[in-house]
């Protein structure tokens, strides 16, 4: 039975922080979108709203990748780790 190596511990940490950060930035823009939401015909806001909600959704956009992507990294790290598991030693 092998343990587990410090590699691989870092690499479930790099999963976990794209997970976080993906986390975060996905709050970030919902956050900036809703706060577009709440204007009005009678208040349309600043000029560059319109801008300002492109941005919020590519952000969003991004957050979703991030935390897909430690997702997939964290998946591999452990089919790997099973797979040297299984091996005979």
């Amino acid at each position: 039975m092998s343990s587990v190596s410090r590699r691989d511990r870092q690499i479930d940490l790099g999963a976990l922080l794209l997970i976080a950060i993906g986390a975060a930035l996905y709050i970030v823009a919902a956050v900036k979108l809703h706060t577009i939401s709440l204007y009005s015909r009678t208040n349309p806001g600043p000029p560059g709203a319109l801008v300002a909600a492109d941005q919020a959704r590519y952000m969003s956009y991004a957050g979703v990748g991030l935390i897909i992507l430690g997702c997939v990294v964290g998946v591999v790290a452990a089919r790997l780790h099973a797979r040297r598991r299984a091996l005979p030693q």
